[in-house]
Formats: C-alpha cells, structure tokens, sequence
C-alpha cells in the first residue's frame, strides 16, 4: 500500500455524539479506521445504536460508563449492557481481535469496562466473566496477549482499550496517571501492562489507543495525550472530553497516521467545524512527534 494508513479515533463520546454532524466530519477526515474508545453515556443504548450505524470501517471498546448503573453490583449482564454489545456486533473488540486484511491492520481489544487502577480494576468484571470467560487479571492479560501473538505477521497491531496501562508515570499529568486524589499515582490496567510485556520479542505493537483520563485534569491543567514506549510503541490517549465546542459545531479527533512500514508517523489533536454544508478542519495541534 502507498501513503500510510489514516486512523481516526473518537475519544470517551460522553453524550457528545450526532451522528450527521460526526458523519460529515469524519467524511472531511476521510480515514481508513475509526476508533472509539467507549464511555459513550451511562448505559446509552440509544446513542450506541446511533455510533453501530456508521458506515464506516470501525472498532469499538465498551468503557466504565457503558455499564454504570449495573457494573459494581450485577451478577448477571444488565439488558442495557447486552443491547450494547448486541448493536455493536463485530465491531466490539473487547477480548477480541478484528481483522481488516484491505489495510493490513489487526485491532485487538483489551479489557472491557475498565474504570483503571488497581483498587477498581474488577468493575465491570460480572461482565468479564459471564461474557468472555475471564476470571481474572491474569486471566485477562493472558488472554489479550494471545490474541496479539495470533495476528498475522504482516498486519501492523493496534491495541484499543478503555483505559491504557500502567507504567507510563504516576503524575496526574502523565498520559493514565490519576489527577482525582491528591496523592497522584498510575491508574492504568496492570493486566494491559502484563499482556504487553508478554508480547515484547514476539511480535511489534506500534500503536495502543485508549481513553478514559481526561485530557483536562481535575487538579488543573492538560493531560500527556501520548507516550513512547522503551519499544518504540506509541501510546495514544484520545480522551479529549468535551469533544464538543462552538455551540456543538466543533467536533474533536485524535488523528494518527501508520506508515506504510507500520510505524506510527503522526498523531494530531484534530477540530472539525460543520456549518451545514460547509466543512473544515479549524485546529490541528501535532502530538507526536514532539520536537525535542
């Protein structure tokens, strides 16, 4: 293929999705992906059903927020949460990977529902376990970790989770680091950090997309919204929340753009403006690569 691959990612939606209006931006965008991070609403079937519609190539991950009313306490899957995964179809990667062998790109889904940190790594994980079979963190990162290793050797791996891992900094300004309570620390899934170790040496990772920490930070201040792993792997955080502004008609993406060698080569916090039929991009900030 010549020109890379353009991929675009729709952080936690929060209520902030119309499909005409999203449509017509992401048209303005032309990619050759979507990626959705979840937290579409509590419990929102009807937005969810909205988001299925798009005919588009996508891949999608339930967050915390899709399963909220239900997720501490359900020991059976809610009706809301099943309606989701239902709509959702094959595009819903939780615990799975979806293959797009036009673009040579396999996504590979983490842990679903995830609300980060250790203390709350087992909300949602009624759903875990009565959906997937997995019963643990260990048995989630076991399983994500295979999922990887079965992708074909030449699709280049995007890993898409709700929430990113841990081991990317303990600062409430660091790209999953906990900016709600005062003494900071990581608030990534350990299992997610497991699962890519697991991988390292085995096959190449470039890209993981997830959401979940805001990009403005309770305490002040804007979030990291990428990293860099040791590996090279870029670490992705699309959860630009609002992703509204200008009376709703500015719509926020994080644009990421993978080479032809399946390196990422660009990531941008991207603003479309629609104003009827008139469509443009009104704000474009590089968040990889930084100068130095």
């Amino acid at each position: 293929m010549g020109g890379g691959r353009v991929i675009a990612v729709v952080g936690d939606v929060h209520g902030s999705w119309n499909s005409s209006v999203d449509e017509q931006a992401l048209r303005h965008i032309n990619p050759d992906l979507v990626l959705f991070t979840g937290d579409f609403g509590n419990e929102d079937v009807e937005l969810v059903e909205e988001v299925s519609k798009l005919d588009m190539p996508k891949a999608v991950i339930l967050g915390n927020h899709d399963c909220w009313y239900s997720g501490r306490y359900a020991s059976k899957t809610s009706s809301a949460v099943l309606q989701q995964h239902r709509l959702l179809g094959e595009s819903h990667v939780g615990f799975k990977r979806l293959e797009f062998p036009g673009l040579k790109i396999s996504v590979v889904g983490s842990r679903p529902f995830s609300m980060g940190g250790p203390r709350k790594a087992f909300f949602g994980f009624p759903y875990c376990k009565e959906m997937y079979g997995v019963h643990s963190l260990e048995e989630s990162a076991t399983k994500i970790s295979e999922l990887a290793l079965g992708a074909p050797k030449e699709h280049a791996i995007i890993v898409l989770g709700h929430n990113g891992p841990t081991g990317l900094g303990s600062s409430p300004g660091d790209i999953c680091g906990r900016d709600f309570d005062p003494g900071a620390g990581d608030h990534g899934d350990p299992d997610l950090e497991e699962a890519l170790k697991s991988c390292e040496g085995k096959c190449e990772i470039p890209l993981v997309v997830f959401g979940h920490m805001h990009k403005e930070l309770l305490c002040g201040g804007e979030r990291k919204m990428t990293a860099v792993g040791s590996n090279g792997t870029v670490y992705v955080n699309g959860a630009v929340v609002p992703r509204e502004r200008s009376k709703s008609s500015e719509r926020a993406f994080t644009v990421v753009t993978l080479a032809d060698d399946n390196r990422v080569d660009k990531v941008t916090e991207t603003w479309v403006r629609i104003k009827g039929k008139q469509v443009d991009t009104v704000a474009e900030s590089v968040l990889f690569p930084l100068d130095e």
